[in-house]
């Protein structure tokens, strides 16, 4: 039989942390609450980047997140400095030409960046028929969703958690 003290001190796997929070989030919006959107934005950026796998080699140093500093995540991004992320922590840079960055976080664009290189999960926050990145946010009837491209994930050498891609609203 397992004491209390054991029972608090036991940590919900990554999955059920994601699952859980994302839940959370949306019933806040749901809930007519003042869900700040860019916040939930970052949070979801800040969530799918600890449910993707990099290449070995990236592991040595921070996840770095490059987004311009103009964007509207860009303060948001920066109050999630430090963070953990599996054994990493997490870095927000200025997105500019040769920045070494795990995460790129772009507006929505025509054609697929130079800098969207291996190694790089692209996020493009609202994509309107352009480029969508290995990762789309999506706003929907008041809700925030994502669709995954694995397809653009795996030419990045990237894998998602299978419990990441069942919380998509489309996986291609």
């Amino acid at each position: 039989m397992r004491s209390d003290a054991c029972l608090r001190n036991r940590r919900l796997p990554p999955w059920r942390t994601l699952s859980a929070l994302l839940t959370l989030l949306a019933l806040a919006r749901d809930g007519g609450a003042q869900t700040d959107d860019v916040a939930l934005k970052a949070a979801y950026v800040y969530n799918i980047a600890q449910f993707t796998t990099w290449p070995g080699a990236a592991v040595a140093r921070p996840l770095q997140v490059c987004v311009s500093s103009s964007h509207v995540l860009w303060d948001s991004l920066r109050r999630l400095q430090g963070k953990p992320v599996g054994e990493r922590r997490l870095a927000v840079l200025e997105a500019a030409p040769g920045a070494q960055c795990d995460v790129l976080v772009l507006r929505t664009v025509s054609a697929r960046p130079p800098e969207a290189v291996n190694g790089t999960l692209t996020i493009v926050d609202g994509p309107k028929g352009g480029y969508a990145g290995a990762v789309a946010l999506i706003e929907e009837d008041q809700h925030l969703r994502f669709d995954i491209d694995t397809v653009e994930a795996a030419r990045a050498g990237l894998h998602f958690s299978s419990r990441l891609l069942r919380l998509a609203r489309n996986v291609r």
